[in-house]
């Protein structure tokens, strides 16, 4: 771009020149000289629009650099606002943990999901908690939403949680508003399913699930969820109900384990 400005400057230059010269030249008849004199004016304008077009691209090279400070500040500052997002929406989740940590009567230990187990037999967890932490075996992990499933191992460092979407989990749970009683049970799609229930139960579709408290592991009206569809299985007893978990276990991010 400056080489092209400098060779168009220079040609201008060298007509200008060759038209200044010959119109003093004193071998020049009078008239024709006046007549060139008139007529460089009209020669040299296209000349000077390219002066003034030169002239007007001048800044264009410090434009360019500034456009590209600026370009780059508002990428830093994106980057930051994004940043601040992740950071706000933490402190919120935690908030929501520290105001249920207040809110019930058993002790807690929160912890971070580290890991998930990476094969389709299993739903668990790892967790950044372990015996050095409190963490005990056998005890339920929850959320401010709901239950989470059961602290299966525990290291000195970190513990494995066994999801109640497991095949293998089982949970005493009543229908809140009946109290009519039943079993969770994991399935192998990742839903909760709710049996033994009696045949003139009037359990239906948006009823909450809740733990029944019998056993030593689950604390009493924790809510696990809400039943999404009822039905029979044939040749048996007892109704089911298929139960849409109250926390959504493919996500959680924070648990608390119980103790």
């Amino acid at each position: 771009m400056h080489n092209r400005k400098s060779h168009i400057l220079k040609v201008a230059a060298i007509i200008i020149l060759l038209f200044v010269v010959f119109i003093n030249s004193k071998s020049l008849n009078n008239p024709i000289r006046l007549k060139l004199l008139d007529s460089s004016g009209i020669l040299l304008e296209p000349f000077k629009a390219v002066a003034d077009f030169i002239h007007a691209i001048t800044p264009y090279s410090s434009l360019q650099k500034e456009n590209e400070l600026l370009r780059n500040r508002i990428n830093l500052l994106s980057r930051k606002l994004e940043e601040a997002k992740g950071i706000y929406i933490e402190n919120q989740r935690l908030k929501v943990i520290l105001d249920f940590k207040k809110s019930i009567s058993y002790t807690v230990v929160p912890s971070q999901v580290i890991g998930r187990d990476p094969s389709n037999w299993s739903n668990t967890l790892i967790i950044d908690k372990g015996s050095i932490n409190g963490v005990e075996q056998n005890k339920a992990v929850i959320s401010p939403r709901g239950v989470v499933g059961r602290v299966v191992e525990v290291g000195r460092y970190s513990s494995r949680i066994l999801l109640i979407t497991d095949p293998s989990s089982k949970v005493g749970v009543l229908v809140q508003r009946n109290r009519q009683g039943g079993i969770l049970v994991g399935m192998p799609d990742g839903k909760c399913k709710m049996i033994y229930i009696a045949l003139d139960s009037d359990v239906m579709p948006g009823d909450k699930v809740i733990t029944a408290g019998s056993g030593a592991v689950f604390p009493k009206d924790l809510l696990v969820g809400q039943v999404a569809q009822v039905g029979k299985e044939p040749g048996l007893l007892y109704k089911y109900a298929i139960v849409k978990t109250a926390e959504d276990l493919s996500r959680l991010e924070e648990v608390l384990c119980t103790k």
